[in-house]
């Protein structure tokens, strides 16, 4: 008989978090081994490639709490590129390893589901977010999620938010400060001209998750080496009751302005390649 879970256990499998007798989220841990991988001679210079690569910087870092629990909100680029080069700047410069909140469709995908939860990221539930939040973990969010990842470089560096506000009720839940992160030159990797109707869909079930016919340099699959930086806004108060719509629609309108004032200029600076 197999020794029971802990309430930070999980199932490997794909699926959400398993709950505890208690019915709370029981929420997977960052894999011991890849940090340890980090730390060796071969993963400081996998980071050091990945930001050498993009030529990338964390701007104002100095904003992100070296400990206790916060919320980083940011834009999103194509196939999450930008989650590598952002994790491996928090790492080098914080000091951290933060958690991934990310669509639960991608752990259908094997290779990728082994991958994504090795490096700490997990299947977006508010219940596991508000639990990583409140032990002290550093966890990153893109509500644009796979509607700003794929969307075409006629979008760039425009949300696709909607109406969503999840993260906002999370931060009120868990009294946990938002931190906004604009990435610049992310939407340069690829040049994105249309999305196919076919495969996307029939893998993850439905046409938001249609495959993007995507150029990158020299018109091949690899992305472009586009300069990145990732400015670090000031950190938002999470100030509210997280059951209020009023307070929580307040603090998602705060960080979506925050974001898209700058997101503003970039769109009038920069054209597709």
């Amino acid at each position: 008989m197999s020794a029971p879970r802990t309430p930070t256990e999980s199932r490997d499998d794909g699926r959400a978090p398993t709950r505890d007798e208690a019915g709370r989220p029981r929420v997977p841990q960052p894999s011991a081994a890849f940090q340890s991988f980090a730390r060796t001679a071969a993963g400081r210079a996998l980071i050091t490639g990945i930001e050498r690569y993009f030529h990338a910087e964390l701007v104002h870092g100095e904003r992100i709490p070296r400990q206790g629990g916060a919320l980083i909100v940011s834009n999103h680029a194509l196939f999450a590129l930008d989650s590598a080069v952002l994790y491996a700047l928090i790492i080098r410069d914080i000091g951290r390893y933060p958690r991934f909140l990310a669509d639960r469709n991608l752990w259908k995908i094997p290779g990728l589901r082994e991958l994504i939860t090795a490096v700490g990221a997990l299947p977006g539930e508010p219940r596991a977010a508000e639990t990583l939040l409140r032990a002290g973990e550093l966890v990153i969010v893109y509500p644009g999620g796979v509607d700003d990842s794929l969307k075409r470089s006629s979008q760039r560096y425009q949300l696709q938010w909607k109406t969503r506000s999840g993260f906002a009720r999370v931060a009120l839940a868990a009294h946990a400060p938002i931190i906004p992160i604009v990435g610049s030159g992310i939407d340069e990797m690829y040049t994105i001209v249309a999305r196919e109707p076919w495969i996307g869909r029939r893998i993850l079930g439905g046409s938001r998750y249609d495959l993007p016919i995507a150029f990158g340099a020299f018109g091949t699959i690899v992305p472009r080496r586009a300069r990145q930086t990732y400015t670090v806004l000031p950190p938002i108060a999470a100030v509210g009751d997280a059951s209020n719509p009023q307070d929580v629609e307040r603090l998602r309108a705060t960080t979506y302005d925050a974001l898209e004032s700058r997101l503003r200029g970039l769109r009038n600076e920069r054209t597709p390649q």
